[in-house]
């Protein structure tokens, strides 16, 4: 499965990369200069800047503000680079990292302000220093005076005090918040209101769409008055309704229809009879699953009973799937009720 993309803009950033199965990546002090070596070079190649740094024995932050769109492109050449370093001094092979680094973009002033104590703090919480500024390879300490690193900000925050525990839970939240473009800028995405959801929807869509606007599956259980397992299984169902879907529209059973189609624009009836008119048996057989008998039988008896251009798969549908006992006469017999219908008008 292709990775999601990350979502990049200009602007701030928290980095944080681990070693592979969380080794060390620094051994010594020689390591850790080699590191804010290069990440100087690719600063001057990159145009970003650093407003704080915790590099610990196994991993680092970064806290950096990017000029261009080119957060990737930066941490991969800084990440390679001193990969390569590494390697060669330990005489190693194979990767350094533990997959790609991870990023949170920073969006509000307050977020950045906090981020800039929590990534000092660092050292602090692991019990390599007693308070901020006291840990040699942090940007705090203030030992170090490479041209990307940028202190206004720093001196902006009181570093003289630990985090609180107010200050953990806004990090916690901050990190979770689900985030959009918008305009091409990055910006926090903010929830409808659950009856906005369910206001104009069926039920399995709204919960669809409620689960993708980020709200957890506990909370609309408790909105619908519903348990948790209840939901739970109405959106599995209807995903697989979705994949289902997907499957015969990309294989072009709705050939004449877009095909940007999609299951919710289409309806469950559209959708039950192409399937019954063009899947195939296991196909069929997982729609009976997901719809049920009662539903199939419904569009079946409306949509196919009568044509008498499938009375062969009439009749399997019937006798396999329906349980009827009939013979293939049966359907020859079967008045086209659209049809009746139409005579019936035009009296």
């Amino acid at each position: 499965m292709a990775r999601k993309k990350r979502m990049e803009s200009i602007g701030y950033y928290h980095i944080v990369n681990r070693g592979v199965e969380r080794r060390a990546v620094f051994m010594d002090d020689e390591d850790r200069m080699q590191f804010l070596e290069i990440l100087q070079e690719s600063s001057e190649v990159y145009g970003f800047r650093v407003y704080a740094y915790a590099l610990m024995d196994n991993h680092y932050h970064l806290l950096l503000r990017t000029t261009a769109l080119n957060l990737s492109l930066l941490m991969r050449q800084i990440n390679a680079r001193y990969s390569i370093y590494f390697n060669k001094k330990q005489k190693r092979v194979g990767p350094l990292w533990q997959g790609r680094f991870k990023s949170w973009y920073v969006y509000d002033a307050d977020y950045l302000k906090t981020l800039i104590k929590y990534v000092e703090y660092n050292p602090v919480k692991a019990g390599m220093s007693s308070k901020i500024g006291e840990y040699r390879w942090t940007m705090s300490a203030r030992i170090d005076t490479f041209g990307c690193f940028d202190y206004a900000l720093m001196q902006s925050v009181d570093l003289s005090k630990s985090l609180t525990s107010d200050e953990l839970d806004a990090l916690d939240m901050y990190s979770k918040m689900k985030l959009k473009y918008v305009d091409k800028l990055i910006a926090p995405h903010v929830k409808k209101p659950l009856d906005t959801h369910f206001s104009n929807n069926k039920r399995e869509i709204a919960i669809d769409h409620a689960i993708v606007d980020g709200y957890t599956q506990k909370q609309i259980a408790d909105y619908l008055h519903l348990s948790s397992v209840a939901v739970s299984k109405i959106y599995k169902i209807y995903r697989q309704k979705v994949a289902l879907f997907n499957k015969l529209r990309d294989k072009g059973i709705f050939w004449s229809y877009s095909k940007e189609l999609t299951y919710e624009k289409a309806g469950s009836k559209l959708f039950i009879e192409y399937l019954l008119k063009y899947g195939d048996f296991d196909d069929i057989e997982l729609g009976f699953l997901v719809f049920g008998k009662r539903m199939m039988k419904h569009v079946w008896e409306e949509k196919l009973k009568s044509d008498q251009r499938f009375i062969k798969l009439n009749f399997m549908i019937a006798r396999v799937f329906l349980g009827m006992d009939i013979e293939a006469s049966y359907f020859k017999e079967v008045k086209n009720a659209r049809f009746e219908k139409f005579k019936l008008l035009a009296s």
